[in-house]
């Protein structure tokens, strides 16, 4: 279970659609056996009932007396609160002051933040922002408050709509702001006909209810006006209080509608259930929300509502409420007429459909949303793809180690791994022979494993060097003359499973893809796109070593995926590869102008492909965004390589020594992702001339051993020497 901090700007007794939202998902999430703690502004003479709700210094704003200004740096026991204690997470509901404060606590105590995005603040509708300067620096810091936290919460598609205009590089899920669903939806005759009697009522007269604050925003005056185009019957009960009070009584009185109107004021969630319960139609006039709380709630009572025509309305009431596409008093009035002659007939329906937006059932959907940025989060913190060996840095060398996009998506499904596949142990080229794999090299490997039958090795992979990168659908002939169809066959008469290494969304230079589909590259200023992303000087060095550079593809046409799945359907399904190596997946987030989502995607899209048509391959996932994989492949590479590629020499020592002490650090920090994926933490080396000394030697060993994952030879298994195989090779499998 999470143990949560909310941290808002207003809360009870001020009560609105805000407070009340927070209150319900608190109390849902306590049932689902959360801890939410709540840090609020104090407000005088007023006792929490309700547990774990800490209240900080505010001061109250004087012509507003709901509203203060939060300043919860002054007081020590916040403090102690928040840096003493541990939370999951932190999720803040307001952008301004408050949202700042949330902002320095979660990023010191490294953790997540989500936040609620209640109100837009750039609608005409906003009276507290008449000036456009104003509204334009508060708009602004909105937007600029959005990019600085981890995850949005939206009431509504058409907010995350509204919210991807405006930036696309959000991570954005949306939930609505749910309601209580009432103990009891209706009243007995006599009990109704008593209330309405207190109010000055009779069971003759129709009762229109409107529940709001009481401000420009909310449009109430079309609400007034209407009733002068309604039968004399009607009258309108408006429950709620507000800067705008004065001014609608004073609309009311000058109409001459001051009998026909009651202003009820602030009410208790629970009084407001009797009106509820005596209204026939509710009346919902606003143009700005982005919440409709209030209409969820009337419904569940089973009464008719009438709105106007909005992004809201046709959105999420769909067609559970009378929508007036007039502006106007009279054409308003009309529908809130019709709204009041299907009340009866929809009163089932409209109780249906309320109980979706109950905050009992979108409590678990936020539980998850929550679950989900936390495990993303926390597997970021390990390093961004598998061979980061830090979060960020200042200094990001090289670069493919870090997003270069420096947002995550959070979009993404958290899946488990699949149990049904289990650990493996193997054999893989790379580090024995780089570039110059062979065939004649891989079968002499193999037919030494057949001859050293203690050694319990499953797979045999070849990696990078069969093919030019690009041409997938054929081998390099020199050095595979009779075809991967044969090497495949005679790796299995040896016993073992073939694995084949590739990385999909890359080409090299020398390539007959290159050559012959320019226009799959993707370009930036007329250059195609480099693809590895390591350091300049290496980049440099790819215009006179054709091996050094890898292109990207342009992954946004469809025949470039036409042409990666056929690619991955040829070499499993026609060639029968048992596994897959997939590599350098990280390419796509360096893609000029990509959001994080799309790149994200992009990654997915192609895993999915895999799992979904190639369910019984085995894939390890190489040089891959690690929040993107989750649950889609059977093991991921956890650190970078053992060995400085492609020169495996006594020269590379002091970078190799330092390898060695990362895949160490890595699978300490990583070995908790064993949810997601079997643990891969590269090869294990032993031989001689590559500059490792016996205890670089048994460290690598002793993390091999730590994962408890994949086990994975990588030296050419013919040189090595009775004594390195008894010293190393053999405790491998003790």
């Amino acid at each position: 279970m999470m143990r949560i901090l909310y941290i808002t700007g207003s809360y009870l007794p001020y009560v609105s659609g805000v407070t009340l939202s927070i209150k319900n998902f608190k109390e849902e999430l306590e049932n689902l056996g959360h801890e939410v703690i709540l840090l609020a502004p104090w407000v005088p003479g007023f006792k929490d009932q309700e547990r774990n709700v800490r209240r900080y210094p505010a001061v109250p704003v004087p012509f507003f007396k709901d509203f203060s200004i939060p300043l919860p740096f002054l007081f020590p026991k916040v403090f102690s609160l928040i840096f003493k204690e541990h939370f999951d997470l932190i999720h803040v509901h307001h952008p301004f002051y408050i949202g700042s404060f949330a902002w320095l606590v979660a990023r010191l105590k490294k953790i997540p933040l989500v936040f609620s995005y209640h109100t837009r603040y750039d609608s005409e509708f906003v009276g507290a922002l008449k000036s456009r300067a104003v509204k334009k620096l508060t708009v602004d810091w909105v937007n600029a408050f959005c990019k600085k936290v981890d995850l949005i919460i939206a009431n509504s598609r058409f907010t995350e709509k509204y919210l991807r205009e405006r930036d696309r590089t959000l991570s954005i899920a949306v939930i609505p702001n749910g309601i209580k669903k009432p103990e009891s939806q209706s009243l007995d005759q006599r009990s109704k006909k008593a209330f309405l009697r207190d109010i000055g009522l009779t069971e003759t007269n129709v009762v229109c209810l409107c529940v709001s604050r009481l401000s420009r925003e909310k449009n109430l005056e079309l609400a007034i006006k209407s009733l002068l185009f309604l039968p004399e019957n009607f009258f309108l009960l408006i429950a709620g209080q507000g800067p705008y009070e004065k001014k609608l009584k004073d609309l009311a009185r000058d109409l001459g509608l001051g009998s026909r109107i009651k202003f009820l004021g602030k009410q208790s969630q629970e009084d407001l259930v009797r009106f509820y319960q005596v209204a026939d139609v509710f009346v919902y006039p606003s143009f700005s929300e982005t919440q409709g709380l209030v209409v969820f709630e009337a419904s569940s009572f089973g009464l008719p509502s009438a709105t106007l025509d909005s992004d809201l309305s046709n959105e999420v009431f769909l067609t559970k409420t009378l929508k007036s596409t007039a502006v106007d008093p009279e054409g308003f009035a009309q529908t809130i007429k019709a709204a009041y002659g299907i009340g009866g007939s929809q009163s089932k329906s409209l109780r249906n459909w309320s109980e979706g937006f109950t905050t009992e059932s979108l409590a678990k959907h936020l539980a998850v949303e929550y679950k989900k940025v936390v495990d993303v989060f926390r597997l970021n913190q390990t390093g961004w793809q598998s061979w980061s060996v830090n979060p960020d840095s200042w200094f990001r060398f090289p670069r493919n180690r870090f997003n270069p996009l420096y947002k995550t998506n959070y979009e993404v499904e958290v899946k488990d791994r699949d149990r049904k596949k289990s650990k493996i142990v193997g054999w893989n080229s790379w580090t024995a022979f780089g570039f110059d794999v062979s065939e004649e090299k891989v079968l002499l490997q193999a037919d030494w494993l057949k001859q050293h039958p203690r050694i319990p090795v499953d797979y045999l992979v070849i990696d990078d060097g069969w093919t030019r990168w690009g041409d997938w659908l054929s081998p390099d002939r020199k050095k595979f003359p009779q075809g991967l169809k044969n090497v495949h066959e005679e790796i299995k008469k040896r016993g073992l499973k073939p694995g084949i290494w590739m990385a999909p969304f890359l080409v090299e230079e020398k390539s007959e893809l290159f050559k012959l589909h320019q226009l799959w590259l993707a370009k930036y200023k007329d250059g195609p796109i480099d693809g590895l992303q390591m350091v300049p000087i290496v980049e440099a060095f790819s215009v006179f070593i054709p091996e050094i550079g890898r292109y990207l593809l342009d992954f946004k046409k469809p025949e470039v995926w036409s042409f990666i799945f056929k690619s991955i359907d040829h070499l499993v399904s026609d060639l029968g590869f048992k596994l897959l190596k997939l590599d350098f997946l990280f390419s796509p987030y360096f893609y000029p102008g990509i959001s994080p989502k799309e790149a994200s995607e992009a990654v997915q899209k192609l895993l999915k492909y895999v799992k979904e048509k190639h369910s019984d391959v085995f894939t390890i996932g190489c040089g891959c965004p690690l929040s993107d994989a989750m649950g889609l492949v059977d093991a991921m590479r956890i650190g970078p390589d053992v060995l400085v590629a492609p020169l495996f020499s006594n020269m590379t020592f002091p970078i190799n020594h330092w390898k060695i002490k990362k895949i160490k650090e890595n699978v300490s920090r990583r070995e908790w992702t064993e949810r997601f994926w079997l643990l891969d933490p590269d090869v294990f080396v032993c031989r001689k001339g590559i500059g490792l000394m016996k205890k670089d030697i048994l460290s690598l060993r002793d993390s091999i051993k730590r994962a408890d994952g994949l086990v994975f030879l990588g030296d050419d298994l013919t040189k090595l020497n009775d004594q390195e195989i008894d010293n190393y090779i053999f405790p491998l499998f003790q």
